[in-house]
This record gives C-alpha cells, structure tokens and sequence, in this order.
C-alpha cells in the first residue's frame, strides 16, 4: 500500500513535467502517432529525384535511405546543397582551435564540409557530378527572403565577410547573395533536369535556413508550373529541426522516427520509408563521415539513423472569396455557398514551454481571403489576447502576372494604436490590402511572427503557398 502511494504521486508528476515540455495527452484530437498511423511511400515509377539541402548533411539525415532506394531502382538522383554550413562558429573553433575565427577560417569549414557532403554521398552511390554547391550564406536565408532580393542589394555574410560565394565548388559563380539569384539557380537547376520527385526542407523546420529554402523551393516549382503546366513533380518534405524532434536526440537505430505530436495534431499527411538493416548501417556511415560536426552534435545527427526516414506533403491553398463576414472576425467569413471559409493554415498549440505559459505568444491559424472591396484580408489568430509586450508580424510575398515579386509586411502591439500598421483586436492580428495595391498577384506567400525585443521570434507560422486562382493543371 505504501508503494502504491509513493507511485500515484509521481506519474502524475511525470504527466505535468512532460506537458510542460511539449508533450500531449493522448486525446482522439492530438495523440502520439505510431508507425502504422503513416502510410509507407513507394519510388516505383519515378524516374528522376533532386533533393535540396540547407547545409551539408542534412541531404543525410533526412534522405539517405530515400538515396540508396532511388539508387537501387536506377533513378537519376542530384543533391543540391544551399549553403556550406561555414557559419557553425562552434565547430568552426573546434577544428581549426582559434578563439576568434578569421573570415578564412569559416571558408575553410564549407571546404571541408563540401568534401565531407562528397565522400558521404558517395557511399550512397552519388557521384560528384551529381551534387552541386550554391554557395550562399550560411543562416542568411531568411535575408535573401525578405529583405535582399535583389541584385542591386547583396546580402554580406557576418561570417565569410563575402556577398557572393568564395568557393571554387559553386553551381553559378556569377551569382551574389540575392534571393532573385538563389531563385534563379533553383529554378535552373529544376529545368535542366526536370525531376519528378523533389525533396526539400520542412516548411516548419525552425532553423531559418529550412524554413528559408523550403519556401524558395516551391517559388520556383510553382513558377515553372505556371508556363509549363505539364510539369507536375510530386514534392515531398523533410524535417530536421524542432525542439521535440527527433525523440529522442541520441542514437537508437531500432526506434521509429515518428512526427512530432503537436505537428501531427494539425497535419497528419505524413509517410515513411522504411529502411533495411544494410541501408541502416550505410546511413550510419555517411552520417560519420561528417567529422567536422561530430565533436558537438554527434548525439543529434546520430538520432536520424532510425528504422524509418520520414517525409510531409506540404500543400498550397487557394484564396477563397468572401461573401459575408466581419474583417477583423475570420471565423465569421463565409463564401458564396454560405460555408465557412477554414484557415489556410493551422499551426501547432502549446508546442513549446513559452507558447503553452504565454497564450499571447501562441499563433493558433492563419486566414486569408480575397474580399468584397477587391481587398486581401489577412488575419492571424493567438490562442490567447494580445499583449503589448510582444509584437506581431504579418508577412506577405507577392508573385504578379510578369513574375515579379513584391514584398509587404504589417505590425502591431497591442495599445500601441500610433505604432500599428496591423490592427489587433482581442486574440486577431490582422491587415487588409487592395489588390490593385499588390499588381493582382497569382501567387501569394503568407506567415505570422510574433517576437520579443530581449527573447527574439516566439512563435512563427510556417510560410503558406497561396494562389488566388488554381494553376492551370495539364489533363495527360
């Protein structure tokens, strides 16, 4: 009896502990997922598959038995790596043991990498020819999205100290650090090779450069399927980075690798690939080959040699038309059939420990619809009332008829009327712009943000595809 006391105590304490860190109850709405929740995806019929890479291993971790099955069925596989990883200052000290890394010491990092990403690919059965290096700044992705796009304004990395790739090994050495470059090899390299499978980052992975390159990846699938509309690759994501993924962090090759609850509450359009002890081992292998990260990530890069590898199916929504409904109220947006018209994106609840104690710090969903006054209404909705020790960003990309590309954004605090260019309302962040404003785009990019001037961005809404009418889609 005395046991059975000391038991109830403490189980419950555990609950309340891993609640606090991410954890969820096992309710029929957001429950752990097992591995026969997910379906299993097959590489039969494909002919051609490019997977793009933020940094060099991440084409490992989140694909290399993806790699070897291609392999194994004869198709043509190409692995594109975005950035060199030479801005990982740590491991930058630890290799080459200065206190104070020289910008020539972060470029001898991407070469060492460049040659690590080669010799781990090749035990996969990818040749050199087969990978190519853009060379564009480590953690500068989010940069080249929003606020150096053009050529005219280069982007310079704190690292390198350069604004265009100082690397032998680089795709298009005449490009600099602009997103409109980075779209434009991209875009390039898909055209060249015309893959009916890509890979690409999660667009909820955490990391800027993940979330960063996932958007800039389907920029360019969309653009080339908006003048080739027979092109229809299938588009599958990786994640690396989350606080809760992948549980756990250490090595355990007999466990599944499985979605992060909070993520599966919202989206559960996952699939998995299922290795064999040989591919197992062989992606154990090329993640050693990665010397130069091991030292302090070992425990991390090790916990992807799992069972399985694990992909989402990001989807683009379609800006519906209001018919009735107030502003600044999504939920009482209703469209000519009188149907309520759903947030173009849900995003995770009290996935983390400051979101799940700060309501006001909590992005619940995303709304956007084209208005009656011809107008984009666009609203972010918290889990809890706004405060005014945050601020909240709404963030929009604009593609026009001629492809050009527009950037807008709007912020607010709550009772800083003179500051906002949102409006706030209660527990609804949100903006309304002409469309003639933004030259009638066909494509839109949307996410939220909400940050701290001491703690930084809190929570952000993955950046949602958008487009205002549906592409034309071939019909063979």
């Amino acid at each position: 009896m005395a046991h059975k006391k000391i038991l109830i105590p403490a189980s419950l304490l555990v609950v309340f502990v891993a609640s606090l860190f991410g954890a969820v109850l096992l309710t029929p709405e957001s429950r752990s997922p097992i591995l026969f929740d997910i379906p299993e995806i097959s590489l039969v019929g494909y002919q051609r598959l490019m997977i793009f890479a933020p940094h060099c291993d991440d084409e490992i971790l989140g694909s290399a038995g993806l790699i070897q099955k291609a392999h194994q069925l004869g198709i043509d596989v190409r692995v594109v790596l975005e950035t060199n990883g030479d801005g990982y200052l740590f491991a930058t000290l630890e290799e080459f043991r200065r206190i104070y890394p020289r910008p020539g010491d972060f470029i001898r990092m991407g070469d060492l990498r460049q040659q690590e990403t080669l010799k781990a690919l090749q035990q996969l059965g990818v040749k050199s020819h087969q990978v190519f290096f853009l060379g564009y700044p480590d953690r500068g992705t989010p940069q080249l999205w929003l606020q150096h796009w053009s050529r005219e304004n280069p982007y310079t990395s704190p690292y390198t100290r350069t604004s265009r790739s100082p690397y032998h090994l680089t795709f298009n050495s005449a490009a600099v650090y602009a997103g409109e470059d980075l779209l434009g090899d991209i875009r390039s390299l898909i055209e060249t090779y015309q893959p009916d499978l890509i890979v690409y980052p999660h667009p909820a992975d955490v990391h800027p450069d993940h979330w960063g390159l996932s958007a800039f990846v389907r920029l360019a699938v969309y653009l080339i399927q908006r003048h080739t509309p027979d092109y229809q690759p299938a588009l599958l994501a990786y994640l690396i980075h989350r606080p809760d993924f992948p549980y756990p962090k250490r090595y355990v090759p007999e466990a599944d690798l499985l979605p992060p609850n909070k993520m599966w509450s919202v989206d559960t359009e996952w699939f998995r690939l299922d290795l064999t002890g040989d591919e197992i081992a062989r992606k154990e292998n090329a993640t050693l080959a990665y010397q130069s990260q091991l030292g302090l990530l070992r425990n991390f890069l090790l916990s992807f040699v799992r069972r399985n590898e694990l992909f989402d199916r990001p989807e683009a929504g379609i800006l519906e038309v209001v018919s009735f409904g107030d502003r600044m109220q999504p939920g009482t947006w209703l469209n000519s059939l009188g149907e309520p018209i759903p947030a173009i994106k849900q995003d995770p609840q009290g996935d983390f420990i400051t979101r799940r104690l700060v309501p006001a710090s909590d992005w619940v969903a995303l709304y956007a619809a084209h208005s009656p006054q011809d107008e984009l209404w666009l609203c972010a909705e918290l889990r809890g009332r706004a405060n005014g020790m945050f601020t909240y960003t709404l963030r929009l990309l604009a593609v026009d008829e001629n492809d050009q590309i527009a950037h807008y954004s709007a912020q607010g605090r709550a009772g800083r009327a003179s500051f906002n260019q949102a409006e706030i309302q209660q527990n609804q962040v949100c903006t309304h712009i002409a469309m003639d404003t933004l030259n009638r785009p066909w494509l839109l990019f949307v996410s939220a943000d909400v940050r701290n001037g001491t703690l930084g961005i809190l929570d952000q809404i993955a950046w949602q595809a958008v487009f205002t009418f549906p592409l034309e889609v071939s019909s063979h």
